[in-house]
């Protein structure tokens, strides 16, 4: 089997080196479960994931309204206008 790798050295080494730190000293913390490097790594990337994951959700959520949501939003809008015209004259 080839595998493909990734050489990290310098400051890319160290940033990841203090990150896996972290997350095995967060994970002790929380189960007192001692994690390896690799295993540091899945949980630091399953992190990211989630979080990007509901990032997007939170992004496609709000990027779709219906059409009737949109003449909803857009009476409101215009109801408040209509309200603040009439009391500035």
């Amino acid at each position: 089997m080839i595998e493909s790798g990734l050489i990290l050295t310098g400051n890319d080494a160290d940033l990841l080196r203090r990150a896996l730190s972290e997350v095995k000293t967060k994970a002790y913390e929380e189960s007192e479960a001692s994690l390896d490097d690799t295993q540091a790594l899945d949980a630091l990337l399953s992190s990211f994931r989630a979080t990007e994951k509901q990032e997007h959700e939170k992004e496609t959520s709000h990027a779709y309204l219906s059409p009737l949501g949109k003449r909803l939003m857009l009476g409101t809008i215009i109801g408040k206008r209509g309200d603040t015209d009439s009391r500035e004259s």
